[in-house]
Parts: C-alpha cells; structure tokens; sequence
C-alpha cells in the first residue's frame, strides 16, 4: 500500500466515525416539538449509567484474571549439570 492510499484510508476512516457519532448524536434529540420531553434523570440515575458500566467491565476482568491466574508452575531443581542436545558433544581434535 502506498502513502496516498494509506492517507486516504485514514481520512475516511475519520470521516466515517465523525459521520457515525455525529448521526447517533442527532438521533438522541427529537426531530420535531411533537415529541413529549423526556423525564430529567437523578444524579442517581447518572452514576449508575456513567459508573456502572465501568465498574462492571473493572469486576468482569478482574474475575476474569483471577481465574485465570494460576500458580502451577514449579521450577526444576537447580543442578549443576549441563544439558546437551543430542549430536552437539564436543569434538575432540
């Protein structure tokens, strides 16, 4: 890939995600009065929306690290011998 394709790509890209987080903040306000306004959320409501979610995914992946974080592993003992690969012994000239 040359330099203007890759130029290209990253300029659409960003066109794309500013297009789509545009759109979706469009989509939250209503298109006309005709529209009942919504109810006024408590400072309740708004942590649980902004918190919750986070402290959620931190729950999730710690659990999921506990999991799978294992202390099976035990190293050999320690010796003084070297180990040689068959066919590597040293030559005598």
């Amino acid at each position: 890939m040359k330099a203007p394709a890759r130029i290209l790509a990253v300029v659409v890209s960003t066109l794309v995600v500013l297009g789509t987080t545009s759109a979706t903040a469009w989509a939250d306000s209503p298109a006309s009065e005709a529209w009942p306004a919504a109810p006024e959320r408590s400072t309740l409501e708004w942590l649980l929306l902004f918190g919750g979610g986070t402290v959620g995914l931190f729950v999730v992946v710690s659990l999921f690290g506990l999991l799978t974080a294992r202390n099976n592993y035990v190293p050999p003992a320690p010796s003084t011998d070297l180990e040689v690969a068959p066919g590597n012994e040293a030559a005598h000239h």
